[in-house]
Order: C-alpha cells, then structure tokens, then sequence
C-alpha cells in the first residue's frame, strides 16, 4: 500500500471523483465544447483518454473517457447536468481506483 494509493481509496470513497464516457462525432471543437463545460463546472480533470475506435463509424462514435475531480456528490450532480444539458449523455464508470479507469 502506498500513499497514494490510500489518498486516492479516500478520494473515491467522499465522493471527490467522477469518472464517465461521453460519445462525440470525431469533428474539430468536441473536446474543447467538453473542456468549456468542466471548467465551467470546476472541475478538475484527472484523466483523459479519446478513443476513436470504439465503433466503424467514427462520425457517429468517438468515445471519450473522463475522470475529474469534484467536490462532492453535489458537484459531481451539478457537472452531469451540466453535460446533459449541453446534449451529451454521460455514462457513469464506476471504478475503486482512479488509476484503473
């Protein structure tokens, strides 16, 4: 066990990290639009990892992976919403090790 690793087991367990996937056509400006919001919202990214080959059709499915960190389930809500409503559907990726995702 490292230290680490036992800030990060605290981390997750306050509810301090989200992580998610977003899919966004592979067209200039998504990850920006993206970026817009979690700064809107203050969060902080971890992680990010955009993947083009998820599906054939890479027009209709990039997927983007995110972890951020909040500052509790509250923001966490608040920064869902706020994709939601940008028209994007975030799904939820539960992990105990922000590492691992």
């Amino acid at each position: 066990v490292t230290i680490s690793s036992i800030i990060n087991s605290g981390l997750v367990s306050r509810g301090r990290i989200l992580c998610f996937t977003v899919d966004l056509p592979d067209t200039p400006g998504q990850l920006l639009r993206i970026a817009e919001i979690l700064t809107n919202r203050r969060a902080n990214v971890i992680k990010l990892e955009h993947n083009q080959f998820v599906s054939i059709n890479r027009n209709a499915a990039v997927e983007l992976r995110i972890t951020v960190e909040a500052f509790g389930t509250d923001h966490k809500n608040k920064i869902v919403e706020a994709l939601k409503e940008a028209g994007y559907r975030p799904k939820l990726v539960k992990s105990k090790n922000i590492y691992d995702v």
